[in-house]
């Protein structure tokens, strides 16, 4: 599978996985509503985490980003996965756009 098609599907994944985790945690009586919101997006952020480190996905590899950590590369990697399908839509559009005013 193309790593940026991964990408999108674990973002895709993400969103569903918080998607369920949010009736649960707005079902929860003594849960402050402030946090609610902070709560669901560490999740989300945790997950793509997750996803990334365990399917070993570096989107900055990909996109031929030379660092000298692998690791940064698949954190990051897991904070777009993180974000959901739309962000992880935009930042690749927003990159590639910039490498080719660059080029």
């Amino acid at each position: 599978m193309d790593g940026l098609a991964l990408i999108f599907l674990l973002a895709v994944v993400v969103e569903k996985v918080v998607e369920i985790f949010k009736d649960i945690v707005y079902a929860i009586p003594v849960f402050p509503d402030k946090f609610r919101p902070l709560t669901l997006e560490v999740l989300s952020l945790a997950c793509g985490i997750i996803l990334a480190f365990q399917s070993g996905i570096n989107a900055l590899e990909l996109l031929d980003v030379k660092i000298s950590n692998p690791s940064i590369g698949i954190v990051i990697t897991g904070l777009v996965i993180g974000k959901g399908a739309n962000f992880a839509h935009d930042f690749f559009h927003s990159f590639s756009k910039s490498k080719k005013t660059l080029g």
